[in-house]
């Protein structure tokens, strides 16, 4: 995990200047209800937000986001877990060749991350530095990413452990490639649409596929230039890289029962 403690001092100090220029930092917050699903399982609850964005005076896009989440969690998928869980993205990106107003390449440094999900994500940490190509039109906005970093995936132990596995079983960590491609759409002036899908493989397999809808709306409800969202967040986990004995067998029992989870969430962001 050195590669990840060494990004995460690189973002910390990057962070921090963007601090000593308070004039160029946007800040915003938000609050809101969610529905996380798992199966036929809906766990409802409350969540809060931290956001920063700032580009430096080379043009290097600076963001960060922190979210915190409290689960009303009743169905107990988890007979142990703790109902407050969180996620956060970093990320620092700029510009290497614009084509034209619209079309441009660029380069981005991820680093992403959540913990103690009620669908027994532990720990994940994704670590991604890629090439994008972007198109930035008046109604129309596209994505596609490629990278290659480090991804890790710790399973909670609680319902592994019914299950036959043991401490050193729970956490799986590789070197892999990335592949994102997102396309956006300006409905209205203030009604924005945006669909994505990520997908992250190692040299053998892949390791985990995520899909994303979001919808916004510009509002002056609370404060001038809020924005209420909506999203949706479809997350699929290939587990047979847990498996003791061999996937094929008759003896095969997955980590977990379950193999993906989706966060739907309504939120407003307020301007700081």
């Amino acid at each position: 995990m050195n590669y990840l403690n060494s990004a995460l001092v690189c973002l910390a100090l990057c962070l921090s200047s963007a601090l000593q220029a308070e004039e160029q930092t946007q800040w915003h917050y938000s609050l809101g209800s969610h529905d996380f699903v798992v199966e036929d399982s809906h766990t409802l609850g409350v969540n809060a937000s931290l956001l920063l964005e700032h580009k430096t005076q080379s043009d290097i896009l600076l963001t960060a986001a922190l979210d915190a989440y409290i689960d009303v969690d009743v169905d107990k998928l988890d007979p142990d877990h703790i109902p407050v869980w969180f996620k956060s993205a970093y990320a620092a990106s700029g510009e290497l060749y614009r084509v034209n107003p619209a079309f441009s390449f660029g380069w981005q440094f991820d680093l992403q991350g959540k913990r103690n999900t009620v669908s027994s994500v532990e720990k994940q940490a994704k670590v991604f530095p890629g090439l994008t190509a972007n198109f930035d039109g008046q109604a129309l906005q596209a994505q596609f990413k490629a990278g290659a970093g480090y991804y890790y995936l710790e399973i909670d132990d609680d319902v592994p452990r019914t299950r036959g596995y043991d401490r050193g079983d729970f956490g799986h960590g590789t070197f892999a490639y990335t592949f994102m491609g997102s396309v956006g759409a300006n409905v209205t002036p203030k009604l924005h649409i945006q669909v994505a899908a990520q997908t992250w493989q190692d040299e053998d397999q892949w390791l985990e596929n995520q899909y994303r809808f979001e919808l916004s709306y510009q509002t002056d409800f609370w404060r001038p230039n809020s924005v209420l969202m909506l999203s949706a967040e479809h997350t699929q986990y290939n587990l047979d890289h847990y498996a003791k004995v061999d996937v094929n067998s008759a003896e095969y029992l997955p980590i977990l029962p379950w193999d993906s989870d989706t966060l739907v969430r309504l939120s407003l962001v307020v301007p700081w």
